[in-house]
C-alpha cells in the first residue's frame, strides 16, 4: 500500500513537471514576444519632429509611407494571422495527450437484527491517474488539402497587402500632386494681388490727374479684396493637403517640411497591350482573386474527403490504489474511425465549398474585366490630359499677350477698368487651368500606375517643350 501511494505521488510529480515546463515555456515565449512588440513599437516610432526641417522628394514620401503608415503594418499583421492558420492545420498530425486523475469514495451500511442489534459499515476510497495519447497517422488527403487551403489563403492576404501597399503609394502621389498644384495657386494669387495693388495705385493716380472716375478706383480697390480673399482660401487649401500628406505618410504631426518637386511634364513609355499583360501578370487585386480560387477549389476537395475515415494511433495508462483494491491498466492500438460522421451534413458542407469554388471563380472574373477596363481607360485618360495640356498652354499664351496689351493700354490712359478687369480674369484662369491640366496629367499617370502595378517608364521627351510661364 505504503509503495503504490508513493507510486502515485511519483506520477503526480512527473505530471506537474510536465505541466510547469509547458507554462515555464509559453511564459518565456509570452515575455520574448511582448519584448519583441516592444522593440517594434519603438522601431515605428517616428525620428521627424518639427524642430528640424526637411525636404522631401516623391519617393521619400513613399519610402516614409512604407515605413510608419499604420494601415500596412495592420495588412502585414493581419498576413501572420493567415500565416499561423498553416500550421494550425498540419497540426492534426501531432499527438494530443489527455491526463487526470479519477477520485471516488462508495460506501455501504448493513444493518442486521432487530432495531437493537448491531450495525456494519463499508467504505471504499480510490485515486486512479490516468494519461492517455492519440495521433493521427493518415486522414486521406484531409488535413494536407486544408493545410493547402490556409496557404493560398494566406497568399492572397499577401496580395491584398501589395494591394493596400499599392493604393497608398497612389495617395501619396495625389496629395503630393495636389500640393504642388496649391503651391503654383497660391503663387498665381500672389501675383494677381501684386498686379491689383499695382492697379490700385495707378487708379489713384489717374484720379488725382483726373483723367479716371472713382468708379475704376472703385473697381480697383474690390479686385484687390477679391484677390486676397482668394490668396488666403489658396493658402489654406495647401495647408490642408499638407496635413493630409503627413497623414498618409504615417507622420501627422509633423509640418516642418517642404516638397522639392514641381509638376512633371514628362512623357510616358507606354504600350497598353503590354500594360494589359502587364497588369495581369501583377496587379494584386488580380493575384489575390486567382489565390481565393485555388483556397476555394482545395476547401472543395477536403470537403469531399470527410467521407472518409482517419487511420490513428491511441494509448492509456491508468495507475491507482484504494481501499480495497489496486488499479492498473495500459491500453494501445490502431484503428480506423469517423469523428461524429453525420453524411447529411457532409453532404450540404460540400456543396457549400461548391457553391464558394464558383463564386470565386466568377470573382476573379470581375476582377480580371475590372483590370481590362480601368488599364484601358487610364491609358486613354492620360493622353487626353496630354492634349488638354497642350490645348490650355496655348490658351495660356494668347490670355498672357491680351493682358500684355489691355495693361498696357490702361498705363497709357486709352483703357478702362472694365477692360483691364476681364484682361486680368482670363490671364488668371488660363494659368490656373495649364496647372489644373498638369494636374491632371500627373493624376492620370499614377492612377495608370496603379491599375498595371508597376510603376510607368519615362522617356526623354516632355509633353511641351517650353513650359516656362
Amino acid at each position: 500500500m505504503k509503495h503504490d501511494k508513493k507510486y502515485i505521488i511519483n506520477l503526480f510529480l512527473v505530471l506537474s513537471l510536465l505541466i510547469t515546463t509547458a507554462n515555464t515555456a509559453f511564459s518565456i515565449d509570452n515575455k520574448k514576444a511582448k519584448k519583441q512588440s516592444k522593440q517594434e513599437a519603438v522601431q515605428i516610432k517616428s525620428e521627424f519632429t518639427n524642430d528640424t526641417h526637411s525636404v522631401f522628394t516623391l519617393m521619400d514620401c513613399v519610402n516614409i509611407a512604407l515605413k510608419y503608415n499604420p494601415s500596412i503594418r495592420s495588412y502585414v499583421f493581419n498576413e501572420e494571422v493567415y500565416k499561423s492558420k498553416i500550421g494550425q492545420a498540419w497540426s492534426n498530425y501531432f499527438p494530443t495527450i489527455t491526463a487526470g486523475v479519477d477520485v471516488s469514495r462508495s460506501g455501504n451500511h448493513y444493518y442486521r437484527g432487530t432495531p437493537y442489534g448491531y450495525r456494519s459499515m463499508y467504505n471504499t476510497m480510490g485515486y486512479v491517474p490516468n494519461v492517455s495519447a492519440d495521433m493521427l497517422i493518415f486522414d486521406f488527403g484531409k488535413t494536407k488539402a486544408y493545410a493547402d487551403t490556409a496557404k493560398r489563403v494566406y497568399e492572397a492576404r499577401q496580395a491584398d497587402t501589395r494591394a493596400t501597399i499599392n493604393s497608398i503609394i497612389y495617395d501619396i502621389k495625389v496629395t503630393y500632386y495636389n500640393i504642388l498644384f496649391a503651391q503654383a495657386q497660391v503663387k498665381v494669387y500672389e501675383d494677381t494681388v501684386q498686379d491689383y495693388e499695382l492697379q490700385l495705385n495707378q487708379a489713384w493716380g489717374f484720379y488725382n490727374l483726373g483723367k479716371k472716375a472713382k468708379i475704376d478706383v472703385v473697381t480697383a480697390e474690390y479686385n484687390l479684396g477679391k484677390a486676397r480673399l482668394n490668396l488666403v482660401k489658396a493658402q489654406n487649401i495647401l495647408e490642408v493637403a499638407y496635413v493630409q500628406l503627413s497623414k498618409i505618410m504615417g507622420i501627422p504631426e509633423y509640418k516642418n517640411y517642404e516638397l522639392a518637386d514641381e509638376l512633371s511634364l514628362n512623357r510616358f513609355n507606354i504600350n497598353v497591350e503590354d500594360a494589359l499583360k502587364t497588369a495581369y501578370d501583377v496587379r494584386p487585386e488580380l493575384i489575390s482573386a486567382k489565390k481565393n480560387v485555388e483556397a476555394a477549389q482545395l476547401n472543395l476537395r477536403a470537403q469531399k474527403r470527410n467521407y472518409t475515415p482517419d487511420l490513428g494511433l491511441s494509448a492509456s495508462f491508468g495507475y491507482g490504489v484504494g481501499n480495497d483494491y489496486n488499479v492498473r491498466s495500459t491500453q494501445y492500438g490502431v484503428g480506423l474511425k469517423y469523428n461524429a460522421f453525420n453524411i447529411a451534413l457532409v453532404k450540404k458542407q460540400v456543396d457549400e465549398a461548391r457553391a464558394g469554388y464558383k463564386k470565386a471563380l466568377a470573382d476573379y472574373d470581375d476582377a480580371k474585366d475590372n483590370v481590362y477596363y480601368n488599364v484601358k481607360k487610364g491609358y486613354l485618360d492620360l493622353e487626353t490630359t496630354a492634349e488638354e495640356i497642350r490645348i490650355a498652354k496655348l490658351a495660356l499664351d494668347q490670355a498672357k499677350e491680351q493682358y500684355r496689351q489691355v495693361t498696357g493700354r490702361y498705363k497709357a490712359g486709352v483703357g478702362d477698368a472694365i477692360e483691364l478687369k476681364d484682361g486680368e480674369n482670363t490671364y488668371l484662369n488660363a494659368r490656373l487651368d495649364f496647372y489644373n491640366a498638369m494636374l491632371n496629367y500627373n493624376v492620370a499617370a499614377a492612377s495608370l500606375e496603379k491599375e498595371i502595378g508597376i510603376p510607368l517608364q519615362l522617356t526623354d521627351k516632355s509633353v511641351l517643350d517650353n513650359t516656362s510661364l
